[in-house]
């Protein structure tokens, strides 16, 4: 070829490009995971946005799985929930258990309202206890949450 178009450069193959950034399973498991603690705190979309400072749009896509949360989002998360970061890291549900894995996180929240509202201390201990011991006759102690694992004293409310 002679002209201009003998000087240009052949042309690249072009190749897709895979998003490697796409919200996984695990961002979908930690939302549902969020979204189950801020219910239980009774802190609407807004108040942790604000919080955290995103907009209630931003913090939906986080609870949705639609956007991966940073993590030193997920330290803030935590923070303004008053929980441990670890216990927002949740593994992901597989998408044939979705509809057990919801109803597990709506019962987790209905349990942790009920117990936020309890003030003597005793009563939570008992409770507490209650759960190790259910938990642990069903093989299943080790399931527990960290802050309850070695703790004779429970949360701190």
């Amino acid at each position: 070829m002679t002209g201009v178009h003998a000087a240009m450069p052949p042309r690249k193959a072009v190749t897709a490009r895979v998003n490697k950034r796409t919200p996984t399973g695990t961002d979908h498991a930690v939302g549902m995971q969020i979204r189950s603690l801020r219910r239980a705190a009774g802190m609407t979309l807004k108040d942790l946005g604000d919080a955290i400072g995103v907009s209630c749009v931003q913090f939906q896509r986080y609870e949705t799985g639609a956007s991966r949360v940073a993590a030193s989002r997920l330290f803030a998360i935590s923070d303004a929930l008053g929980v441990r970061v670890d216990s927002l890291i949740v593994d992901p549900v597989p998408e044939d258990g979705e509809p057990a894995a919801r109803r597990r996180a709506s019962e987790h929240a209905e349990l942790a309202r009920a117990f936020k509202a309890i003030s003597d201390q005793r009563h939570r201990l008992a409770i507490i206890a209650l759960t190790r011991a259910i938990a642990a006759r069903e093989g299943t102690a080790d399931a527990l949450p960290a802050e309850f694992a070695d703790s004779d004293q429970g949360p701190e409310r």
